[in-house]
């Protein structure tokens, strides 16, 4: 049960002498004081993590939810007063993961009301009532992406327009509602990818009325590096209006053309893009816009909005689900502090990226600062247990059953193969059964078949408990029946399911791929300058590569990736191959000025 989510009217108690005080009089008491609070704090502070909540990744399946405290949309607090250790399994939402790659961890406000009671003379309502009300939090997982209009508006961005939407990307632009003549302005894009998202290279162009520009076009363009770990992020682009005031223009009048490059998947399509701008002819101008438009539903918007405190990347392996990667706040929801000196900066945002290396590979972690935003990056290298197949039988063994009375007697059948050979092999049971209830469909039941006995039981399984006694040596086994009560028919069949688990090293070597990046991928060189580029293999032990410059009287490069450049202006290819497979290439382009 959620709180009182309406702010109006705010009304409260008139007190007089005779007053008759109800519980609707108390409940008003606090929820006069509770909306103020509320309403104060959703419109001077915003809504957003006020401290820690940081997720990281404890194990493959396990998640650790750092204690702190956030503020949600309705100016609530959502406090978190210990760490918390929650397995994948264990979190609200988890039974739709199956088969997602992506899902988030949200954080909502909750309430229950606890200490039952008796309500001794109550009039109405039931005699049993809570006494209290608890405060807390309810966490759980979605695959389902964010509302990003409402995410955006909702953090006081305008003109929020969905470029581009797929399971692997999305692109959503946003736009300032009002900015000033002959002044710069900035056009975002939310970049949303997950872990297999290659390289994103996209282009948004169209011809517009006030965006100063040599040819009267915008271009908004973003080609990502190739050592690029974030999952979420913005990307900025500049823009300048012309020297016009008192009009309104769409960003884009005639619409605008989008493509887009995701490794080797093209994109391209004409789309309509919702942003509308007004000019203002000066700052002072530009400042009695933005109180105009500031009104009371801007500034609560997104009412029901959880907190996404975490992007998850996840892995399906045999059945079971496991942690690639874990982004914190992805979409920013942070309230920020000012910094306590001049000059310094705080560190705002925490990344972690866990990669799945090879069993034989060696941990490797690495840490990026980027002192321009404040955000850490770690990224974990985390070797995979040696991995193992599994070779599986089923088949069916019938017994005879004894004459006579059956009550509490035992059958065996001979010593029969199981079908994987010798070696250790794990064997379940099955009973077969033409179930009653079902209009004698045939059934099998596992386990013990006492569960299902009762008026309300939706099947009547016979009561018989199956075991098997495995001669590893022989790969054989044997199948025992203890019959606890009398049995229709002359014969049970039972069902096998085998399964013996097999080293899969080999098959694991035989598919494994190398592959091979530069980085830069582009650079630019003064005439006989120097470049140092670097070269990443993966999927091999062999991490030795061999460079050479494509072009006759391009330049040297050295086995260290060192390049040298010409005397001779041009742009130059360098190519690098790796060691354990020569046929495995990547290039980089040099630009010589």
């Amino acid at each position: 049960m959620s709180g009182n989510t309406d702010f109006f009217p705010i009304v409260r108690n008139r007190y007089f002498y005779g007053k008759l005080l109800t519980v609707r009089d108390f409940e008003v008491e606090q929820s006069y004081l509770r909306k103020k609070s509320q309403l104060l704090s959703r419109l001077s502070l915003g809504a957003g993590v006020v401290c820690g909540l940081g997720v990281s990744a404890s194990d493959d399946a396990t998640l650790l939810i750092e204690s702190g405290m956030a503020l949600d949309y309705q100016g609530r607090m959502v406090v978190v007063e210990e760490p918390l250790l929650r397995k994948l399994q264990m979190l609200q939402g988890q039974e739709a993961l199956q088969g997602a790659e992506t899902a988030y961890l949200c954080l909502q406000y909750d309430e229950t009301d606890v200490e039952p009671v008796n309500a001794v003379g109550a009039d109405t309502g039931e005699s049993r009532q809570c006494n209290m009300t608890s405060e807390g939090f309810r966490l759980f997982l979605t695959t389902q992406p964010p509302e990003f209009r409402g995410l955006l508006e909702a953090a006081g961005r305008d003109n929020v327009s969905v470029l581009y939407a797929s399971q692997e990307l999305t692109l959503v632009l946003s736009v300032p509602e009002a900015v000033c003549a002959g002044q710069e302005f900035t056009a975002e894009v939310l970049v949303v990818k997950n872990e297999r998202t290659p390289p994103v290279h996209f282009r948004l162009e169209g011809e517009s009325a006030f965006v100063d520009s040599d040819d009267g076009r915008v271009r908004l363009e973003f080609r990502e590096t190739p050592g690029e770990k974030r999952r979420v992020y913005t990307a900025a682009f500049p823009l300048k209006a012309r020297q016009l005031s008192g009009m309104d223009s769409p960003l884009f009048p005639n619409g605008g053309e989008i493509n887009l490059e995701l490794g080797s998947h093209s994109y391209k399509n004409y789309i309509e893009v919702e942003a509308r701008c007004h000019l203002c002819a000066d700052e002072a101008g530009l400042e009695a816009r933005r109180q105009l438009t500031d009104s009371l539903e801007r500034r609560l918007r997104g009412r029901d909005l959880p907190i996404y405190l975490a992007k998850l990347e996840l892995i399906h392996s045999a059945g079971s689900m496991f942690l690639a990667s874990v982004t914190n706040l992805p979409f920013g929801q942070r309230l920020r502090r000012e910094a306590g000196r001049a000059g310094s900066r705080e560190l705002q945002t925490v990344t972690t990226n866990v990669r799945s290396l090879e069993y034989w590979q060696k941990p490797d972690v690495r840490a990026v600062y980027q002192q321009a935003t404040g955000a850490l990056h770690f990224d974990f290298g985390i070797p995979a247990p040696e991995q193992y197949d599994y070779a599986v039988s089923h088949g069916t063994v019938e017994l005879t059953m004894p004459g006579g009375l059956r009550v509490n007697s035992k059958v065996y059948s001979e010593e029969i193969a199981h079908g994987l050979g010798p070696g250790a092999v794990d064997v379940r049971l099955s009973i077969e059964f033409a179930d009653q209830a079902a209009d004698g469909e045939t059934a099998l039941y596992f386990g013990n078949s006492e569960v299902f006995k009762g008026k309300t039981a939706p099947a009547t399984p016979p009561w018989v408990e199956a075991a098997a006694l495995v001669y590893p040596q022989r790969g054989t086994m044997r199948i025992g029946l203890w019959l606890h009560d009398m049995v229709e028919g002359n014969r049970l069949t039972v069902h096998y399911f085998a399964q013996k688990p097999e080293r899969d090293t080999s098959r694991i070597l035989a598919q494994r791929q190398v592959s091979l990046t530069v980085t830069p991928e582009f650079a630019h060189v003064s005439r006989r300058g120097s470049l140092r580029l670097q070269a990443e293999v993966v999927g091999g032990e062999d991490k030795r590569v061999v460079w050479r410059v494509r072009e006759e009287g391009g330049g040297s490069i050295d086995a260290n990736g060192v390049y040298q450049a010409p005397e001779l202006p041009g742009t130059y290819e360098i190519v690098a191959a790796a060691a354990a497979d020569e046929t495995v290439t990547a290039s980089a382009f040099v630009i010589v000025e």
